[in-house]
């Protein structure tokens, strides 16, 4: 019997969960049978749309689960996702359920927002696709918070040979340290007032240092007042420290904008990179070209394609699968499920 049979059977009441034993070998792994036993044990209701079945346990469960055919090895998958409501019980609302919209070989319109199978529990993300390389790098250049990595990446590269800049750091990293000193010193008794001043002192003497930066480059310096720690904070005043970490930053991006471009960075480091994405003994491994964003191992990783490619990707189960990405993407590459 083909495993297509063995879980449409199942799901008709024709063979009973107990004799599914006989059919183990028609599940990719003991993990999925066992998952499907949970399923089919716990649900409160089963809905089969097209190629997939979704076992529903009720929003008080950890998770629901579908179960369909794997159409690269033909067995049982079953999947954990969350529990979502089917208004029409329909396959493309189960698609939705587990993450994505399309398989890799359907016919689609390649647009922002669209998620694709590409193999097993795989899946990419399109958040932005473009006609024209400039215009993806234009979309990063103007959200350089949200690519934090990629832009602390460009700052270090850039800066750490500027030597004025290497005296200014060291210049911050001081007047920070003495200033949280001063701050942390708890007053108990008329000497540990003695000992904030002593500290405030040195602090002081590095301010006309400062200040002389932020007057080469015109940066505004702005002015904290912050009390030290006390039984009775009202008893003491308030003491002036230069806002250090906003003249940091503006400094920063002030010998950026002198010293290098941002998106002739982000070209520069275009280059081939081989991803593996799943558990470690079974990964899909992918092969592309373009710049690593960001990266949560074996989980989830960004990535910005550059230019129209075809990328491979290769599992030890599913095989080799092949998908043209046809425009410049910034993609999100990702496990379906919880």
């Amino acid at each position: 019997m083909e495993c297509k049979e063995v879980l449409d059977q199942t799901i008709e009441k024709k063979i009973s969960i107990d004799e599914l034993q006989t059919y183990f070998d028609c599940f990719l792994s003991l993990q999925h049978f066992l998952r499907f036993n949970t399923a089919f044990n716990l649900n409160r209701k089963i809905v089969k749309a097209g190629s997939y079945v979704y076992f529903d346990l009720g929003y008080e469960r950890p998770a629901s689960y579908v179960a369909g055919i794997d159409e690269t090895t033909q067995k049982i998958f079953c999947m954990p996702v969350r529990t979502c409501y089917l208004y029409y019980d329909s396959e493309s609302e189960i698609r939705k359920c587990m993450g994505f919209n399309y398989h890799y070989y359907e016919k689609f319109n390649f647009v922002d927002g669209l998620t694709i199978r590409l193999q097993g529990d795989l899946t990419m993300e399109v958040v932005r696709a473009y006609n024209k390389t400039e215009d993806l790098l234009e979309f990063i250049d103007q959200r350089r918070e949200e690519f934090r990595d990629l832009w602390e990446n460009f700052v270090r590269t850039k800066l750490s040979k500027d030597e004025e800049m290497q005296k200014a750091e060291i210049l911050i990293g001081s007047y920070q340290e003495l200033r949280d000193f001063a701050l942390n010193i708890r007053i108990y008794r008329e000497e540990d007032k003695v000992d904030i001043v002593k500290v405030i002192k040195l602090a002081r003497k590095i301010e006309p240092e400062i200040k002389a930066l932020a007057k080469k480059y015109n940066i505004h310096l702005l002015n904290l007042f912050e009390k030290p720690r006390a039984t009775d904070e009202r008893r003491y005043k308030c003491i002036r420290f230069i806002d250090i970490e906003d003249f940091g930053r503006k400094l920063r991006q002030n010998k950026i904008s002198q010293l290098g471009n941002f998106k002739d960075f982000i070209l520069e480091n275009e280059k081939k990179i081989t991803l593996r994405i799943g558990h470690y003994t079974t990964p899909h491994e992918l092969k592309l070209v373009g710049v690593l964003v960001n990266a949560i191992e074996g989980r989830r990783v960004e990535v910005a394609i550059l230019r129209p490619q075809t990328i491979e990707i290769k599992h030890p189960e599913h095989g080799i699968t092949t998908f043209n990405i046809p425009k410049p993407t910034y993609a999100i590459f990702r496990l379906m499920g919880l």
